[in-house]
């Protein structure tokens, strides 16, 4: 089977091909240039969904139907004019607005942080935090107005990256299940298809706000969830309702204020070879990889330890991985791909025990989304 990684960076996207996953990968460079790519998806009748972004345009998605051809969606997400935004999330996305186009006080779609197809719909998270739902194929989109006005939406607080809903997990066995990680707010849960949500914090710790950065779980075993927060790796059996710290074989690291945990944002599920991936990070202040040196862990799903997976990988590497720039390819054996800051993507075609870096030096990766076709 082949496989499409799309990747997303700062300066435009990537497309690589592939029919063996190992050497010959193959991608016709930089597309949708000037645009900031920051989320994708793929529909099970073959729609390919890009999040993007513009200084001067602001935050769109753009389809394609062959890879070839790219339209913009007219009717993206967008909050009601008359809504109002979190004070502390506009002052921070302001400091990043160059053309003033998002102007306190009100709520604005600044970026689609998160696109996730299920079935006949699709999800976009995006910041000021809040979900969307598609349900003709990205041509319109609805707000999920219970988790969008959260009767604790005041209490919300962003993160470094502002206010943002950038993980979405459904249960494949029971649709109405959905779970959405938000910066600063945490984890929430609806078990009636987005008409009311619950927090399920239980056991993470408060200090940074549940500042979560991850989520991963195998749909077909819902309940059981791989959370990254900033204060630590945590795993739950029981859909969120309860958090347990999961720290066994991961680096630890000394945060700003004196707290020592594992520190990191991407988190990937592989469902067919039944392994747990994580990219941990030297801490807050710094966000490189411990040394510079350049290791994935891996898990088993209900293992014990994680285990260091760093052949082909470069031990010089001061570079970030951010939350949205890890993915797997459930075939087995498992494809893991992942990309840097510097503009460095990385390949596994074994389950992550052996890399190779793709062709290219690419601008900031800010997204990596692997489908097969």
């Amino acid at each position: 089977m082949s496989v499409i990684l799309v990747v997303g960076t700062a300066k435009g996207m990537v497309i690589y091909r592939t029919d063996d996953r190992r050497q010959d990968w193959a991608s016709n460079g930089l597309e949708l240039n000037g645009w900031t790519i920051t989320a994708a998806t793929r529909d099970k009748d073959g729609r390919t969904y890009v999040g993007v972004t513009h200084d001067v345009y602001g935050a769109v998605i753009i389809v394609s139907d062959d890879l070839k051809s790219w339209r913009q969606i007219e009717n993206g997400p967008r909050y009601p004019a008359t809504d109002l935004g979190n004070e502390q999330h506009n002052r921070v996305i302001g400091a990043m607005d160059p053309m003033g186009n998002r102007k306190a006080p009100h709520r604005h779609v600044d970026q689609i942080w998160k696109l996730h197809a299920v079935d006949d719909v699709v999800y976009a998270g995006v910041s000021e935090a809040g979900l969307f739902r598609s349900n003709d194929r990205g041509e319109s989109w609805d707000p999920v107005s219970g988790l969008n006005n959260h009767p604790t939406r005041d209490e919300w607080e962003p993160g470094f990256g502002g206010l943002c809903a950038h993980s979405i997990l459904v249960d494949e066995k029971n649709s109405d299940r959905i779970w959405v990680g938000i910066s600063a707010a945490g984890v929430f849960r609806s078990d009636d298809g987005g008409k009311t949500w619950d927090g399920k914090n239980d056991g993470v710790s408060k200090d940074e706000g549940y500042c979560v950065h991850g989520l991963a779980h195998d749909p077909n075993n819902a309940n059981f969830i791989y959370r990254q927060d900033h204060r630590g790796m945590y795993r739950t059996y029981d859909g969120g309702d309860s958090w347990e710290l999961y720290e066994n074989g991961l680096p630890v690291a000394e945060l700003s204020d004196g707290h020592k945990c594992v520190f990191g944002f991407p988190v990937e599920w592989d469902t067919n070879n039944d392994g747990v991936y994580a990219l941990p990070l030297e801490a807050d202040a710094y966000r490189y990889p411990k040394d510079g040196e350049l290791k994935v862990y891996r898990t088993r799903a209900e293992g014990n330890r994680w285990e260091t997976l760093s052949n082909g990988l470069p031990s010089d590497t001061f570079a970030s991985i951010l939350r949205g720039a890890m993915s797997v390819d459930h075939l087995s054996p498992g494809g893991v791909y992942f990309g840097t800051s510097a503009g460095q993507v990385f390949a596994s075609s074994d389950n992550g025990d052996n890399w190779i870096r793709m062709p290219e030096t690419l601008p900031r990766v800010l997204c990596v989304e692997a489908f097969n076709v």
